[in-house]
């Protein structure tokens, strides 16, 4: 975020007297300011959105309409101190800061990566308190990062793009760890995620991370979780294919066993659920048919998404 200047101060404060933390439209602002020249509005808007001290976001049912909201004071001061906290004004340099005064996680892509440097992520997820929201969107607000909210998206993409999701519960916190100063989900509960989601990106980011931490894997942990989620299925057959595309036993027949021991396989399930949503998804093949045919699942996952993943990682 970066501190605004007298005049726009001033233009800050008329709209807080008069609409504290409500939203409003450009109609609304332009009369709180007395002015007719829509291009000075919206320079002044723009002015503060740029500076983190603002937010906009487009009408669901007519996007030629767009509202706005001010970041209310008080998180606008603590946010500066955090960033000023530290001479380094980067992303990263941010989070780190801010873990010794706002609670944290981040997840997705991002995190997955830390785990196992495969594929570049395009964006970075975190996940922060509800009451904390509009304090993140000051702090990490600047010129190069689009920041998109909850269900808002960016209007716009920078260098760096950031999904700030005001969801943290204390069960996600207990499922993250702390690299170089910044807490992120474990690899167990990102590898679960990804069998959860089932879009092409996390399932990508799971095998990566099952192939390449491998043993580092907490295995009791990941198959607890898996259970908790019901997909301890997803989670075996999985194994077992990454183990018929390498032509070799990454995963231990005694682990895929135990999870089969533990899964009930008496009903049919497809995987991905929702073939129709999945972009990699294809008809069933016959490499894949007997592994299907144990766990009682009709697999639809691309051979070759698999197969280049395996090849990268593990061949």
């Amino acid at each position: 975020m970066r501190w605004i200047p007298n005049w726009l101060a001033k233009r800050y404060s008329l709209l807080y007297l008069n609409r504290e933390d409500e939203a409003f439209d450009f109609e609304e602002a332009k009369r709180i300011f007395n002015l007719e020249d829509k291009r000075v509005v919206s320079a002044i808007l723009s002015q503060l959105r740029n500076r983190g001290f603002l937010v906009s976001w487009r009408d669901p049912v007519d996007p030629r309409r767009k509202f706005f909201k001010l970041i209310p004071p008080e998180s606008l001061v603590i946010a500066f101190g955090i960033q000023n906290s530290t001479k380094d004004k980067t992303l990263f340099a941010k989070l780190r800061a801010a873990s010794e005064h706002l609670d944290y996680v981040v997840g997705g892509a991002y995190a997955s990566f830390q785990y196992h440097h495969y594929s570049t992520p395009g964006k970075i997820d975190i996940h922060v308190e509800k009451k904390d929201l509009e304090k993140w969107v000051a702090l990490l607000t600047d010129k190069q990062t689009a920041i998109s909210l909850d269900a808002i998206p960016t209007e716009k993409t920078g260098r760096r793009n950031v999904h700030i999701h005001s969801n943290l519960t204390s069960e996600i916190r207990k499922e993250s760890t702390v690299i170089n100063g910044i807490r992120y989900l474990t690899p167990e509960s990102l590898v679960i995620e990804g069998l959860k989601s089932e879009d092409r990106l996390s399932l990508t980011d799971a095998i990566a991370i099952l192939i390449t931490k491998g043993n580092d894997l907490n295995y009791e942990k990941t198959l607890r979780l898996a259970e908790r989620a019901g997909a301890t299925r997803k989670l075996g057959c999985l194994l077992e294919i990454i183990n018929y595309e390498a032509e070799r036993e990454i995963f231990p027949k005694r682990q895929i066993e135990e999870i089969e021991t533990r899964t009930n396989t008496s009903y049919p399930i497809s995987f991905p659920e929702r073939i129709e949503t999945k972009p990699f998804a294809e008809e069933e093949k016959e490499h894949y048919r007997e592994i299907g045919k144990k766990w009682n699942m009709k697999i639809h996952l691309n051979k070759a998404f698999i197969s280049k993943i395996v090849t990268d990682l593990a061949r």
